[in-house]
């Protein structure tokens, strides 16, 4: 029996550049033939983009069909036409589809069994990201089969959902970052440890990071985002109410990345009103757009700058830009906010947030111990 052919996928080809050295670059395989895409091993966003163009000019994915004979490769395509982009991180999307269609693209549909589904969750290597891959490929299917029809409806087997954190800061650890944040460094430790200030101040801009995240319980992410003017790219902070807007104007989110309003704490307010003002903002018409910045430009990444932060503070590697959002959480439970108030201010759904904050601190359990 003839192999079935497979789909145009990206293939990293290694050959001589201009200078006689080897380099890695991306190619389109397709049916035994090789397509350059002009892009190196790095540029691999460039890649997909490429792969998208190609199978656009050339290839029309059957519409609706027997589930045996329909390829999820096809289903993935049409999922990335019709769908993807009005997702609420299309990039995301796309690269997960590539992913998936590396895999899957040239098996039918009737083949998605839960033993498909732990071989490619073995292969990805990590529960949580082949869950979100797989519900991405579950999405596809069931689009595909509203508007064009399946005879057969698979069923998907996903990975458990991972264990909650269990890993938050106490106020004397929190206090520790912020000062590494302001430049300081801990030396020593136990009953010996003291503070040093240091002359390089390259994670001063953390400080803000730090101080919205522990009061607001913003993503990380949101937070890089935020600037002082309403905008289409990110949140905006509105000093007059005492409101961070978490969202961009017309942003689409997922269900369960929820952007919503959050009221600020006095303390957190006083501190934005005077970083707006050192921010070139006398006049409310101009000044730096970025509330979270390092020399006037915005944040792309700060795992570096955060990794020496927590270093120079004595804190462990699993504290993270995330642990900030999980300290907040933490917090609300410890002082005994509502459930409601406490998901509402996180964004996210009372059922996750007692699912994740209600569980690791034993002091949560004191009225209940003293009840008799």
């Amino acid at each position: 029996m003839p192999q079935k052919r497979k789909p145009p996928r990206l293939w990293p080809r290694t050959e001589p550049g201009s200078d006689g050295k080897a380099r890695t670059v991306w190619i389109i395989k397709d049916a035994g033939r090789n397509i350059r895409t002009g892009c190196t091993q790095d540029q691999v966003a460039e890649a997909e983009a490429k792969l998208r163009e190609y199978l656009a000019e050339k290839y029309e994915a059957p519409r609706g069909g027997r589930a045996s004979e329909i390829e999820i490769g096809a289903v993935l395509t049409v999922y990335l036409d019709e769908k993807a982009g009005a997702t609420a991180a299309p990039k995301t999307t796309e690269q997960i589809i590539t992913r998936l269609n590396d895999f899957f693209g040239d098996k039918p549909v009737s083949d998605i069994k839960g033993k498909l589904c732990r071989e490619y969750a073995a292969q990805r290597g990590t529960a949580s990201g082949a869950r979100r891959d797989l519900e991405v490929l579950r999405a596809a299917v069931r689009h595909y089969h509203k508007e064009y029809g399946l005879d057969v409806l698979p069923a998907f087997t996903l990975p458990e959902k991972g264990v909650p954190r269990e890993v938050y800061l106490t106020r004397s650890e929190a206090a520790a970052l912020l000062w590494a944040a302001l430049g300081w460094e801990k030396i020593g430790s136990g009953a010996n440890a003291y503070w040093k200030r240091r002359r390089d101040q390259k994670r001063s801009h953390l400080a803000r990071l730090v101080l919205i995240g522990l009061y607001t319980g913003t993503r990380p992410g949101a937070i890089k985002s935020l600037q002082w003017i309403r905008n289409t790219s990110g949140g905006w902070v509105d000093l007059d109410r005492g409101v961070i807007f978490r969202r961009a104007e017309g942003e689409r989110v997922a269900h369960n990345k929820r952007k919503p309003p959050v009221k600020m704490a006095r303390r957190l307010l006083a501190h934005m009103q005077r970083w707006k003002r050192l921010d070139g903002w006398t006049d409310d018409t101009s000044g730096l757009r970025n509330v979270v910045h390092y020399l006037g430009k915005p944040i792309v990444k700060e795992n570096k700058a955060f990794r020496s932060t927590i270093a120079a503070a004595g804190l462990p590697s699993t504290v993270t830009p995330h642990v900030l959002r999980h300290t907040r959480g933490t917090w609300l439970a410890q002082r005994g906010v509502s459930p409601n108030k406490a998901a509402e201010s996180l964004g996210m759904t009372v059922e996750e947030y007692e699912r994740t904050y209600l569980h690791s601190d034993p002091n949560f359990q004191q009225e209940a111990a003293d009840a008799y």
